[in-house]
């Protein structure tokens, strides 16, 4: 099954709101272009934006036209709207946000996330066919292979293979080596003004393989949950993809995970 969260923007970047004559609402082409700035950079994430009453100058619009704009960024995860401080870019840098698209928890109801992380090797590679085909990349394209295991109550839980594109983020293996984050989407987001708005997930059960069963310490015939997980930018653009497995007798998906 395919799941997808937080949908990107759908509008093409575009230009300002009274350039010309457009089919769009006047309201989605502030939003588009307010997306295209966050894009180039003039805002990045967690930075706030300008207060509505002076967007709406510049756009020349009414307050109303900027703050529906600004509504529709917001439910879409784009932006984070903050009573007596205004609107700021949304970022994995605050509170549980690093850890926002991880959707396998524990029985006891807790996210499987967190700084317990232990990283297993780094290394540059040409992506398999599963990899390429997610980050749209042609056949055994350079990317940077990261496996790591992640810990819960002392034992390690989830395997994770995460790919990213070596063209895309030069010296990205350096700094994940250096760095060993818990948060690949905040590595990017700081390094690489790159923001993660939208994940696709496709889950199936397997049995495991020889490395899995003895990394996860499983029992002989214990069957694993693999989610392959493509991550895409607020551009729209596939920047990572990653498998994660797990032993099914602890570990559940929780498809309506928000947190």
């Amino acid at each position: 099954m395919i799941m997808q969260y937080n949908a990107a923007p759908d509008d093409a970047p575009g230009r300002g709101a009274g350039s010309g004559p457009s089919p769009q609402p006047l309201y989605r082409q502030v939003k588009s272009h307010l997306v295209h700035r966050v894009l180039t950079g003039e805002w990045r994430p967690g930075e706030i934006l300008p207060s509505e009453i002076k967007l709406a100058e510049e756009y020349g619009l009414s307050q109303g036209t900027v703050r529906k704009a600004i509504e529709e960024m917001a439910s879409e995860g784009l932006v984070s709207r903050k009573a007596g401080r205004g609107t700021f870019v949304t970022s994995h840098g605050t509170g549980r946000r690093p850890f926002r698209f991880h959707r396998l928890r524990a029985d006891d109801g807790q996210k499987i996330a967190g700084d317990n992380v232990q990283f297993l090797h780094f290394r540059e590679t040409s992506a398999t066919a599963r990899a390429a085909a997610g980050l749209g990349l042609p056949g055994k394209a350079p990317v940077i292979e990261t496996l790591r295991l992640r810990h819960y109550d002392g034992r390690p839980v989830l395997l994770e293979l995460i790919c990213l594109p070596s063209r895309r983020f030069p010296g990205i293996a350096a700094a994940l080596e250096a760095q060993r984050p818990a948060s690949i989407c905040l590595l990017l987001e700081r390094r690489h003004n790159v923001l993660v708005t939208r994940i696709e997930e496709r889950v199936r059960a397997r049995m495991p393989e020889p490395q899995e069963r003895q990394l996860l310490n499983l029992a002989p015939q214990t069957p694993v949950l693999e989610v392959e997980r493509v991550s895409f930018s607020l551009s729209g653009e596939p920047v990572e993809w990653r498998t994660i497995t797990c032993a099914t007798d602890s570990i559940y998906y929780a498809s309506n995970s928000s947190d």
